[in-house]
């Protein structure tokens, strides 16, 4: 639960954001983007979508531009929980691999880490 639940809270902050942070809208402007966040039996995740300026989130697990694909919940939520560092080391260890167009994943980071500071 706490991996469906940390991912979640994620996409409350995107669309917090992208409604009411003038920064956060102009970082938004002229980036597309479909990111899913997922355990590897496709069971939990979410899928982030960033177009026209404006964010949305579905479970459609199986169309991206990049996704971040955890072993398991459990390591998905120690290794978000824990930030870049966290996935840093989840990455290093096997336990998240990274599918897809890494320039869609890096923006993906930049937006995280736009909407947690």
């Amino acid at each position: 639960m706490g991996f469906s639940l940390l991912i979640t809270i994620l996409a409350l902050k995107f669309k917090k954001a992208s409604k009411s942070n003038k920064d956060f809208q102009k970082f938004l402007m002229g980036h597309e983007c479909v990111v899913v966040i997922k355990t590897k039996d496709g069971k939990r995740g979410k899928r982030f979508i960033f177009k026209d300026g404006a964010f949305s989130s579905d479970a459609v697990l199986d169309e991206y531009d990049a996704a971040m694909i955890w072993s398991n919940a459990k390591a998905g939520f120690k290794g978000l929980k824990a930030g870049e560092d966290g996935i840093q080391e989840a990455l290093r260890n096997h336990l998240v691999s990274i599918d897809g167009e890494i320039h869609s994943f890096t923006w993906f980071g930049a937006a995280i880490t736009f909407v947690m500071a």
